[in-house]
């Protein structure tokens, strides 16, 4: 894990000290990179300060959604991306998770990327199709027990936070659920809303607009702690699993080599966003909690929860892609 603390140690790349320099930056679009399709809470939340973002540079900030290889791909064109600041991604909590699960990245997560900032944090919602059986955890658990493997749930992408939160209540009760892979929220909702799937641990973000016209039934968050933007849904823990927590979260990075002045940049205008009430008020309303962890704490987080993750898939014993 000695890896990631090189992103706090990464030197301005010999070849462009010239960016560094750049008293316009920035003075043409910029290129903000969504690793799944629209619809989630990753989405959402780079909607929102891309927009902002845009107001504040007088430049435009392109939201470039590219779904597939549960975010593989986009994170890896991300990586071998210029590093004049032009171009950034937002990843998740599946950043840690997929090089424990998948031993050939096209990248290198502790070498190809510079951390900016964390700027936000959500529980999930374990959510279940409207005519499920199960009206609450203690339900589920014991329908789960009796029907081993029966019951399935929708997972965004593979080592994404749908999965390992669905993997990690798995462990944590002793229950067996079968597995539906989907290519973002988006499309797991959709096979959600339409009765195919039964449950699914989704971004309280993607799924908050259905829980609340009951066309999915919230069942409880993931958290330690109820989401002000459901109050009356109960947390996980509440229903009785104690040892059960879950938070998705993300982050803003820039591919390696960027000059510090344009990381620095970049990082002081977000955070002055997340500063803005309304901003806050926006994420709270859609469940998510403003962080504002800069490089070296986002860094140092990011590493604590590789170690954590580490951990809980080993003892899991989820099978890595090869």
């Amino acid at each position: 894990m000695r890896c990631l603390l090189i992103w706090l140690a990464l030197a301005i790349n010999a070849g462009v000290p010239v960016l560094a320099a750049e008293s316009g930056y920035p003075s043409r679009s910029m290129r903000f990179i969504v690793p799944y399709p629209p619809g989630g809470g990753t989405d959402l939340i780079a909607r929102v300060l891309g927009a902002k973002l845009s107001e504040r540079l007088g430049v435009s900030v392109v939201i470039d959604n590219r779904g597939g290889g549960n975010g593989v791909i986009a994170t890896a064109m991300a990586a071998r991306s210029a590093p004049d600041g032009y171009t950034f991604v937002i990843i998740n909590s599946s950043f840690v998770a997929m090089p424990l699960l998948n031993k050939g990245l096209p990248y290198d997560p502790n070498k190809d990327f510079r951390p900016v900032i964390r700027p936000a944090e959500s529980p999930n919602i374990v959510v279940a199709r409207a005519s499920f059986g199960a009206k609450s955890i203690g339900e589920l658990v014991a329908m789960a027990k009796a029907q081993p493997g029966k019951l399935t749930f929708a997972e965004a992408g593979f080592g994404g936070p749908s999965h390992l939160a669905a993997e990690l209540f798995s462990y944590v009760t002793g229950v067996k659920m079968t597995r539906i892979s989907y290519k973002g929220t988006g499309p797991a909702t959709t096979d959600m809303l339409g009765g195919h799937v039964d449950l699914m641990f989704a971004s309280i973000t993607g799924v908050l607009t259905h829980v609340r016209a009951n066309k999915l039934r919230g069942l409880a968050v993931t958290g330690l702690k109820r989401s002000p933007a459901m109050p009356d849904v109960p947390t996980v823990a509440e229903a009785g699993l104690p040892g059960y927590e879950f938070v998705s979260w993300y982050g803003i990075l820039l591919p390696a080599g960027t000059p510090d002045p344009i990381l620095a940049r970049l990082h002081d205008e977000v955070l002055k966003i997340l500063q803005q009430d309304e901003v806050r008020k926006v994420l709270a309303a859609e469940g998510g909690q403003v962080i504002t962890d800069g490089p070296e704490a986002f860094a140092r987080y990011v590493a604590s929860e590789t170690r954590k993750w580490a951990k809980i898939i080993a003892a899991m014993n989820i099978e890595a892609v090869r």
